[in-house]
């Protein structure tokens, strides 16, 4: 008797699991079968409330509770496949949008302290041999310029206006700090070399490295 006793708990236990692992699993069929890149947590609540799920939306994730009992979470995925992502336990994810960028990575109109110092205007020009790179070509030659004064121990920024005439995606050039004199800097460009030009001193853009040009730089897409 006890031993058909424990048969009947272990085979209950059994199918309780079986059932619950099956509804996940189609659980997951249903999000897998569907995509909205702009679902959000209200709506997708209620796309599983309609396909007979026990849901409920929270602040940036919803609750789906199983026949089981047991309850597992998910969150809208955007341009990933399927309607969302599925968690064992509530996500911690904050709301709203995390910043990604440093506060001062890009600084927008600053204006550079001109150098005017000859020994260092003239070890500044002699470094490179201009043009470093061909006329329109700008981006790439900034960057050899940015490796180059670096590697002599330099503080370089680049300066980036998208709008300079005569340059399909705007101009890039660099600043070189005096060592000797800090906040005094020396304009580069890739092509003309030294720049003593005032012009060259402020733009809408600046900063330390190479990779927030993407930041700034649209990437765009024709539906």
């Amino acid at each position: 008797m006890l031993l058909r006793l424990v048969g009947a708990v272990v085979a209950m236990t059994l199918l309780v699991s079986c059932c619950s692992g099956t509804e996940e699993n189609d659980l997951w069929l249903q999000l897998s079968s569907y995509e909205d890149i702009g679902i959000t947590v209200k709506d997708l609540a209620f796309f599983m409330d309609t396909h007979g799920y026990n849901a409920e939306p929270h602040d940036t994730y919803v609750t789906v509770k199983l026949s089981s009992g047991k309850e597992v979470y998910l969150t809208p995925n955007g341009a990933s496949p399927g309607l969302a992502d599925l968690w064992m336990t509530p996500p911690t994810q904050k709301s709203g949008p995390v910043r990604v960028i440093p506060t001062e990575a890009i600084k927008k109109n600053l204006t550079y302290g001109k150098a005017t110092n000859p020994d260092f205007i003239k070890a500044v020009t002699r470094t490179l041999i201009f043009p470093v790179a061909p006329l329109g070509m700008c981006f790439d030659g900034s960057q050899q310029l940015a490796k180059t004064y670096s590697s002599f121990g330099y503080n370089i920024s680049y300066m980036y206006d998208p709008s300079a005439g005569g340059y399909t995606q705007g101009h890039l050039w660099v600043t070189v700090e005096n060592k000797d004199r800090t906040g005094k800097w020396l304009a580069v460009d890739s092509y003309y070399g030294v720049m003593t030009d005032d012009v060259y001193y402020t733009a809408p853009y600046s900063f330390d490295d190479i990779k927030y040009l993407d930041s700034i730089n649209p990437s765009w897409k024709v539906s």
